[in-house]
């Protein structure tokens, strides 16, 4: 589907092209009009370039995909994670990373991402409407900065673990993270477990030794040393509280949630 150039904004598409853009916010478009001295006003080159099938929709207002030249059409990228990348345009100070089995497609531990991209906030309050539309927003603070891969922020695989044993109900698919977990605990340091464990409550650490007891009973006992566990220690919850699947003595753990025995993973190979 052919496109129509005008000669007055050829300098913005050229620049546009230049840059490889992927996604364009109105402060974009208003610092490259100032640049080609083009007197039009940013939004009505914006509405412009929309109306030409240069700029596509992302659910974000005032951000918008570049369908570039070599696209031949207004065609989408197709990105999965276009609804982020476009959140973080409009706010550069949110705090929002790929999380949980997401982040393991991306670090390619999982064959596929899920049907909708898993999106970590450290605050319930600061979700933009496109981002929560798009995604699955899920509310988790991470200690260890996220990793820059693919263009967006993706939490690391230490926080990967550490989340799923803080909110186990974040997770969608236990299976698929059953079969990534033995590659997932070898990806880890030691130490960056203590750093994304500080501060949270005991209880994690319980879930965090519950979980890998099976794949690095080293990591486990470390966490959870046998004179800590026991019948003497304190419940743990993994899961809602309801009807148990597995109760472990050793880790006091009553597990309502996983499809799962931990005991029975083995570590990488």
């Amino acid at each position: 589907m052919p496109r129509r150039i005008p000669p007055s904004l050829s300098p913005i598409l050229a620049e546009l092209e230049l840059d490889a853009a992927r996604v364009v916010t109105l402060a974009d478009l208003a610092r490259l009009v100032e640049r080609a001295g083009i007197g039009t006003a940013p939004r009505v080159v914006a509405a412009r370039l929309r109306e030409l099938g240069w700029l596509l929709p992302t659910g974000t207002a005032g951000v918008w995909e570049f369908a570039p030249a070599s696209h031949a059409g207004p065609i989408s990228h197709g990105d999965p994670f276009l609804a982020l990348r476009a959140a973080l345009a409009a706010r550069p100070s949110l705090h929002a990373a790929v999380c949980l089995r997401s982040a393991l497609a991306v670090n390619n531990l999982v064959e596929r991402y899920p049907d909708r991209l898993e999106v970590a906030v450290d605050d319930s309050a600061s979700i933009p409407r496109g981002l929560r539309r798009a995604t699955r927003v899920v509310i988790f603070g991470a200690h260890l900065g996220p990793e820059l891969s693919l263009g967006v922020p993706v939490h690391r695989l230490t926080t990967v673990l550490v989340h799923l044993v803080t909110r186990p109900t974040d997770v969608r698919g236990w299976g698929a993270i059953a079969d990534a977990l033995p590659d997932l605990v070898d990806a880890v340091a030691p130490n960056d477990v203590d750093i994304e464990l500080a501060g949270r409550p005991r209880s994690v650490r319980v879930r965090l030794a519950y979980l890998v007891h099976g794949v690095a009973p080293d990591l486990a006992d470390r966490l959870v040393p046998a004179e800590q566990g026991g019948r003497a220690a304190p419940k743990v919850w993994f899961g809602p509280r309801g009807p148990l699947k597995r109760h472990s003595t050793r880790f006091s753990i009553a597990d309502t949630l996983l499809p799962f025995d931990p005991a029975a993973l083995h570590s990488a190979p």
